[in-house]
């Protein structure tokens, strides 16, 4: 009676009985397949527990007892027959299936598996791969490791699918066996246990592979969020805390930083702000159109920028027309006035107006305030910097510090002075470039407040506001000076002495007044009171500022520029200002590194130039290196004043060096 023909059932039990003496665990039936494919592709976590266990599965240890167990396909009165589905493949092919590789891949095929390839090559390659497993099965000893080899690779030419497993086995079983074997010899099962084994192998590394995919895949999805969420955060930000037309932190930011500056404050440490209000923003917008206007604020943005580079400093755009300068270890209010005075003069100079050929004016207001940052209250340092926006317009001095105390009726809003401690005034010798003699003395009086620290005339009329405060004090200096000048030398020719006085907050004919009082209770000749004048002091305003000068050079007294090139009125308007002298800072000549000093000097030739031109002599102040003394040397400038010439001193010191001014001062 004969057997009867193998079914695609009985190849899997006739394979897994194979494995199963191997040690392998039998590959599950179609249906079972099918679920583990579609639970791999939905589940990437089963993809990881799977290709663990078949890691753990497949070691090298069953590797070597895969290699020496005996094969057996079947029952050994058993044929050795190829599956109904091949069979009927091969009967159907023809000629095509002459060939071991062509029945393979008819085998294939039949199975539902598809191969990239096409059928002659592959074709060819399942001819190379039966013809290297029977040179395995021949070799002696059997060569396992080739066997293995041929498993892996047929994996990685497409044939991984489980179903695809019967017929390559009974390809694999007729190709091994020889002509009227009706059983499986042991070379031939134990080559056919080797590729089994690289088989399996294979598989694992084709799942292996599929899950490291996978999970690179899933990694760069989830690098692509965070960057996609950072940046979405980051565009958040931007538009929550930053002003889009100037890119300065806006209010928001500002009232952050105060609040983290009030929770993590020291009990010394002190907070300041300087609000800045742009008085001609709303004209130019009105005028010229929102362009416009957004430009003048981009504009200032970028000068107060160069000011905020410190990173106690932080500049933030306000208001529509405001801007607040945060700083958060303040020096106290003498640091912020200097601040205030560096804001106002980053913004004197006009701004031009793109498309337009005209300037706006970027002039500006400053409140002051300043407060310990222990229980710092946020809101109502903000208000209290409004309010001293509100006085510094009502005032005259282009900034104002806010006042805790509330003035009474009648009264302006000032700091109060009553602990205000009048300093001894010194005087600095100036000196004759030409016979290096003292031809007179800077004087200089220094006012100390407990909490503004030392200030000067300039300064005390800055913080106050107050005409008749700036006024008294000017005229105790001007009196202590011109009497120290008689008791130096009562001749016509003695040293001048030159003060600097704010001309600007006293008024006239305030100043006036108390030029005469001067000269008149002193006897002082007016030829030897110079008058240091700085160029806000000396800007016309219509005919006003010509009348004072020239009532205060009718009497007799010099009335010197000071600080010039620095901003000062044009050459042009000198000629109109009945002007003596002109003074210029040292350090409005800074060498670059390597410098000989020759531009240095050739600047300070042209401007002594310009200054005898005009009929005018040119001091240089502040020479306190000696490398600007050696500068000084064939410029032709007629004095100079500085530490290399002498510091500043006291009067009875003064009648020392005048004592021994015969001989020239060593420089």
């Amino acid at each position: 009676m004969p057997e009867p023909e193998p079914t695609h059932e009985m190849m899997i039990a006739a394979l897994n009985q194979i494995l199963g003496e191997c040690g392998y665990a039998p590959v599950p039936g179609e249906s079972s397949t099918d679920r583990m494919i579609e639970d791999a592709r939905d589940r990437a976590d089963g993809i990881v527990a799977a290709a663990q266990q078949t890691a753990v599965r497949y070691t090298e240890a069953a590797l070597d007892r895969a290699a020496r167990t005996v094969l057996t396909a079947r029952p050994v009165s058993t044929p050795v027959l190829a599956p109904a589905d091949l069979t009927q493949a091969l009967s159907g092919a023809g000629p095509q299936c002459a060939s071991v590789g062509a029945a393979w891949h008819a085998a294939v095929v039949a199975a539902g598996v598809y191969l990239p390839t096409p059928q002659p090559q592959a074709a060819r390659a399942f001819d190379e791969f039966a013809a290297r497993l029977r040179a395995a099965a021949r070799a002696t000893p059997t060569d396992l490791d080739a066997a293995y080899e041929v498993g892996v690779e047929v994996v990685a030419l497409g044939i991984g699918q489980p179903a695809a497993l019967p017929g390559t086995v009974g390809v694999l079983l007729g190709t091994l066996s020889g002509p009227g074997d009706d059983v499986v010899r042991p070379p031939a099962r134990q080559v056919l246990g080797a590729f089994a084994a690289g088989y399996a192998a294979g598989l694992q590394r084709q799942i292996l592979a599929q899950q490291e995919s996978l999970h690179r895949a899933t990694q760069r999805a989830a690098r692509e969020f965070q960057r996609a969420l950072q940046d979405s955060e980051a565009r958040y930000q931007r538009l929550a805390y930053y002003d889009p037309v100037t890119g300065l932190p806006n209010r928001a930011r500002l009232t952050q930083r105060l609040e983290q500056a009030a929770h993590a404050a020291e009990q010394a440490r002190h907070v300041g702000i300087c609000l800045v209000d742009l008085a001609g923003f709303a004209a130019v917008s009105e005028q010229f159109g929102a362009e416009a206007g957004d430009h003048l604020l981009t504009a200032v943005a970028h000068r107060l920028r160069t000011l905020a580079r410190h990173p106690d400093y932080l500049l933030t755009r306000h208001g529509p027309h405001t801007f607040a300068m945060l700083v958060q270890d303040s020096g106290g209010i003498a640091h912020l006035a200097e601040l205030a005075d560096g804001i106002g003069a980053a913004l004197d100079e006009p701004v031009s107006l793109p498309g337009t050929g005209l300037t706006a004016p970027a002039r500006a207001r400053i409140g002051v305030v300043d407060v310990p940052a222990a229980g710092l209250d946020a809101g109502r340092l903000l208000v209290d910097a409004e309010i001293a926006l509100r006085q510094a317009k009502a005032g005259n001095t282009g900034w104002a510090v806010y006042d805790p105390q509330p003035p009474g009726a009648g009264q302006q809003a000032v700091p109060s002075l009553s602990r205000l401690h009048t300093g001894p005034a010194t005087y600095q010798p100036i000196v004759d470039l030409g016979n290096g003699r003292i031809i007179g003395l800077h004087t200089r009086m220094i006012w100390r407040h407990p909490h503004l620290g030392p200030l000067d005339l300039t300064r005390v009329g800055q913080l106050t506001g107050d005409r008749a405060t700036t006024t008294g004090l000017a005229a105790t200096l001007l009196g202590q000076a011109c009497r120290e000048a008689m008791w130096w030398d009562t001749t016509a020719e003695g040293p001048f002495v030159g003060l600097d006085l704010p001309l600007h907050q006293i008024g006239y004919p305030d100043i006036l007044e108390l030029v005469r009082d001067a000269l008149d209770g002193t006897r002082l000749p007016p030829a030897r009171l110079h008058l240091h004048l700085s160029g806000l002091d000396a800007i016309p305003a219509g005919a006003h500022s010509h009348i004072v000068l020239t009532s205060l050079a009718d009497l007799g007294v010099r009335i010197v520029l000071d600080d010039f090139g620095t901003g000062s009125p044009s050459i042009a308007y000198l000629r109109e200002l009945p002007v003596h002298g002109l003074r210029t800072p040292a350090t409005l000549l800074q060498p670059a590194a390597g410098d000989s000093g020759d531009a240095e000097r050739g600047v300070l030739v042209g401007l002594t130039q310009i200054a005898h031109a005009l009929g005018l002599t040119l001091t240089v102040h502040g020479v306190d290196e000696d490398h600007r003394v050696f500068n000084l040397a064939d410029t032709g400038c007629d004095a100079a004043q500085g530490l290399r010439y002498g510091p500043p001193t006291t009067a009875h010191q003064v009648r020392v060096l005048l004592r021994g001014n015969a001989a020239p001062v060593a420089s």
